[in-house]
């Protein structure tokens, strides 16, 4: 994956800070300080290049007003037919991220400015048409094709290339390709955003006022509709998910059950953590996590530390498995749970292999929770004195774990506090 930066000068209440993307990013600090806005961020880029995010895309088209018709109409085969400056579409993109976050907030009104630092070393995107024979020799057929780099759009009918949908296609495959290095990368991408258990109780659609939540309920209809092609799931992410959960989930009737000590219940009846998980479950239990993306709202809601510990097993699963994941957390115990991980992937190149393996074995820990200190990006948002806030990027790779920065202040004034008044009730 390329290094993406995202420059904010103005997002929420954040001010001027930046943020480097990651296939896992962890956003902590208060409440109100603008970490969902932060998550929102990163997530748009991967939700513009998700298959979802086609219909965004293609309002970059239609609001450039480029007519495709005449375009196709009036071009000769190996021409070029379009050129876009990567600036404008940039631009576009950047002025895009705003429109997108105050749509999942609620709010068409959010003011922001941000500048997402794609690495491109063209000037233009260049489209060419073309047209070839194509078929059983004796029985061609011609062929319409559009070119775009090393991508190219074709089809059997010129009128299928006479609209946005192959620029949209050849565009996304290019941005993709410069982003992840392979196209085929990072096909979904999802959001679990905050209360989410209480939606996995409803049968029909509510008319959100926030986006995200419109967003999380086409995953919900996701996790019920068949397969349409094999999955390859990998049985270390199954495995986690049950130990996260003490059971399974199973769908009888179009109804959810939780499956636990051989007893079943309705998914309504089970725990709030439970319900809180249900949807990452489905999801890891039905889908490959390769390729996807989630921004996972405080996936520590509703949970007892131990199962703290084990969703951070599952999060480790996922990503060395080639998912992406942003985090928003007030969680110590799911932060300790991945500096143990990262420590232990610096430690198993320490340790002569078989005496490793004894350890993480005593510890119940599999070489797939391992977790590379490269691929985490941790960052605190600090308040300023003018009530906004900034971004600190915490090193990772230098200090060898994720920072507790966040929690130390209320840690410390607690203590100093119980400290106090033992010192009172002593006299």
């Amino acid at each position: 994956m390329k290094q993406i930066e995202f420059r904010i000068k103005e997002l929420g209440a954040i001010r001027n800070s930046t943020l480097t993307m990651k296939p896992l990013m962890l956003f902590s600090g208060e409440s109100g300080l603008g970490k969902s806005y932060a998550a929102f961020l990163v997530h748009y880029l991967y939700y513009l290049l998700s298959d979802a995010g086609e219909s965004r895309l293609e309002s970059f088209f239609i609001d450039n007003k480029y007519n495709f018709k005449e375009l196709i109409d009036n071009a000769k085969s190996g021409e070029v037919i379009l050129r876009i400056s990567a600036k404008k579409v940039f631009t576009w993109i950047n002025k895009d991220a705003i429109s997108y976050i105050g749509y999942l907030v609620g709010n068409n009104q959010l003011n922001g400015s941000v500048e997402i630092s794609i690495p491109c070393n063209f000037e233009n995107f260049v489209f060419k048409y073309r047209e070839d024979l194509g078929g059983l020799q004796g029985q061609e057929n011609l062929l319409y094709y559009i070119d775009l780099f090393n991508f190219t759009y074709n089809t059997i009918s010129r009128e299928g290339v006479r609209s946005e949908k192959p620029f949209i296609a050849l565009l996304r495959a290019e941005l993709k390709d410069i982003l992840f290095g392979n196209f085929k990368d990072m096909a979904d991408s999802y959001l679990l955003p905050p209360s989410r258990g209480a939606l996995m109780e409803i049968t029909e659609e509510p008319n959100f006022v926030s986006g995200m939540y419109k967003e999380f309920w086409d995953l919900k209809v996701k996790l019920t509709a068949p397969l349409q092609k094999p999955q390859d799931i990998k049985s270390e992410i199954v495995e986690c998910s049950t130990q996260m959960n003490e059971g399974s989930l199973k769908r009888e009737n179009g109804m959810l059950f939780y499956q636990t000590h051989g007893i079943s219940m309705p998914l309504t009846a089970a725990a709030s953590s439970i319900k809180e998980l249900a949807p990452f479950t489905l999801f890891v239990n039905k889908y490959s996590t390769k390729g996807a993306s989630f921004l996972f709202e405080e996936p520590e809601a509703h949970l007892h530390p131990i199962r703290q510990i084990k969703v951070a097993n599952l999060i480790s699963c996922m990503i060395n498995e080639g998912g992406h994941m942003q985090i928003t957390t007030h969680s110590d115990y799911l932060i300790k749970r991945f500096n143990n991980l990262i420590n232990l992937c610096l430690l198993k190149e320490k340790m002569e292999n078989d005496d490793f393996q004894d350890f993480i074995k005593k510890w119940d820990i599999k070489d797939s929770y391992l977790l590379n200190p490269k691929m985490v990006g941790a960052y605190l948002l600090v308040r300023n004195d003018d009530g906004t806030s900034k971004i600190e990027e915490q090193n990772v790779l230098e200090e060898k774990e994720i920072p507790f920065d966040s929690f130390f202040g209320a840690i410390e004034d607690d203590i100093n506090l119980s400290n106090e008044i033992r010192k009172y009730l002593n006299q």
